[in-house]
């Protein structure tokens, strides 16, 4: 027996240390599985702003006080995920219209990080792609100066880089916004679990003030 320890005392020390490893890394997975996102701790108002609507009318974040708010910042260039996480956003605007909430207690707002690409026609472009429109009754698309853009989002705690190409890599969240304007909640929004349902559910808790 003691032979066998001397010969193999080596790889039976990094088996343990391996499995060490493995279980401390697994506690923290769920750990952090049950926590909160981070940035909720650090900042639950959300900043306040003031852009430009579709229609060159200004819009303001106090606007919409009182109501349930689902904020995306993105871009209409974006090749990967601004397309689909739109698309799933389409698919909360409907879930929300046959809950009558859609206009009334909750909106949408999707800011563009590439305001001077972004022009309202091409933004309108953008939003006429998807089979359930972007309804403007509830779903604003917002633009602004580039730079205060870009700082907008860093404060709701949204990274956002502008590449050489002129595309822009950004975090790819949906913000949830209470009628009192706290942030509850940052939807990973490529996650695959992730589904209207989930996010309308917590809509409609909201709605009723809890």
């Amino acid at each position: 027996m003691g032979t066998f320890f001397e010969k193999n005392w080596f790889k039976l020390a990094l088996g343990a240390v391996l499995i060490a490893m493995i279980a401390s890394f697994g506690y923290k997975l769920w750990a952090n599985s049950n926590e909160p996102d981070p940035r909720l701790k650090a900042m639950k108002q959300a900043p306040a702003f003031q852009l430009q609507d579709l229609d060159g009318k200004s819009v303001a974040s106090q606007d919409t006080d009182g109501k349930v708010r689902l904020v995306y910042f993105f871009y209409s260039f974006c090749p990967d995920v601004c397309m689909p996480t739109t698309f799933l956003l389409t698919q909360v605007q409907e879930a929300l219209k046959k809950k009558d909430l859609f206009g009334t207690k909750a909106e949408i707002l999707s800011i563009s990080v590439d305001p001077n690409r972004d022009t309202p026609a091409v933004l309108k472009e953008f939003g006429n792609k998807f089979e359930s429109k972007p309804d403007p009754s509830g779903w604003m698309f917002l633009r602004g100066e580039e730079a205060k853009i870009h700082k907008l989002a860093e404060d709701y705690g949204i990274m956002v880089i502008k590449e050489k190409d002129g595309n822009f890599s950004h975090s790819n969240a949906i913000l949830l916004v209470d009628p009192k304007g706290k942030i509850r909640n940052y939807y990973d929004a490529g996650n695959p679990q992730l589904d209207a349902d989930h996010i309308v559910k917590d809509v409609v808790t909201l709605s009723k003030g809890k």
